[in-house]
């Protein structure tokens, strides 16, 4: 197969040269061809235990890199930004014939959002993980990551009474044999929306009621399964 070309100085492969600029495609060729399964993954949601056994639907969040523009007499040249935007991670789950999910996530809304009295709904629920985020520095908010170059604080100003509303959100990828491939751990998450419950009388075959929910969160990590 007859080599690629690529510009002076860049890399394609193992056999690339910076002399010559090309490479061997063959060197190239992925080593598995197996593809990803869109049915293949487990969520834990260690504030919603209930819920997490019932998810049917989830995501795996866009990421959308912001971009400048360099203003020249001609074409303006693109520039890469700086900041990323997260998507929110949506998610469908089977509602339980008593409603127990639904109240376990509409409750946990509710905490966050006291419709009616702040000092009697928000921030009155127990964790069902019993972590308390407040006071343990290893599950402090992460909206600041650790910087490295000017060594910056890995922690948001959030209130530590208010730090319990926050969880972080685990996705497994399994293969086709149901082996953890991969994790996806979405931090600092909470609950933005929560869809309606449709019921209806005309249906004619069984149709089980489902929910969605969309949490916000700081970022996410995608590695590698350890198990």
């Amino acid at each position: 197969m007859a080599a690629t070309d690529l510009r002076v100085g860049e890399y394609g492969g193992s056999t690339s040269t910076v002399d010559t600029g090309t490479t061997d495609a063959l060197s190239r060729q992925p080593e598995t061809f197996d593809y990803s399964q869109s049915n293949q993954f487990k969520i834990y949601l260690p504030i919603f235990p209930t819920t997490e056994w019932f998810v049917v639907r989830a995501n795996i969040p866009g990421v959308t890199m912001g971009q400048a523009s360099q203003y020249t007499p001609f074409v303006d040249v693109a520039v890469v930004g700086d900041k990323l935007q997260y998507d929110n991670f949506n998610m469908t789950f089977m509602v339980d014939e008593q409603l127990q999910n639904y109240m376990e996530m509409y409750n946990w809304v509710k905490n966050i959002g006291f419709p009616f009295s702040g000092k009697d709904q928000f921030n009155r629920l127990p964790r069902p993980d019993n972590i308390d985020r407040g006071n343990n520095t290893q599950t402090r908010i992460r909206r600041m990551k650790e910087d490295t170059t000017d060594h910056g604080t890995t922690s948001a100003v959030v209130s530590s009474s208010d730090r319990n509303l926050y969880t972080d959100i685990k996705m497994t990828i399994l293969t086709s044999k149901n082996n953890p491939i991969a994790n996806v751990t979405i931090y600092d998450a909470f609950p933005v929306s929560l869809g309606n419950i449709e019921y209806s009388q005309q249906e004619s075959d069984t149709d089980y009621a489902v929910c969605e929910a969309s949490f916000a969160f700081s970022w996410f990590d995608v590695a590698a399964s350890k198990s």
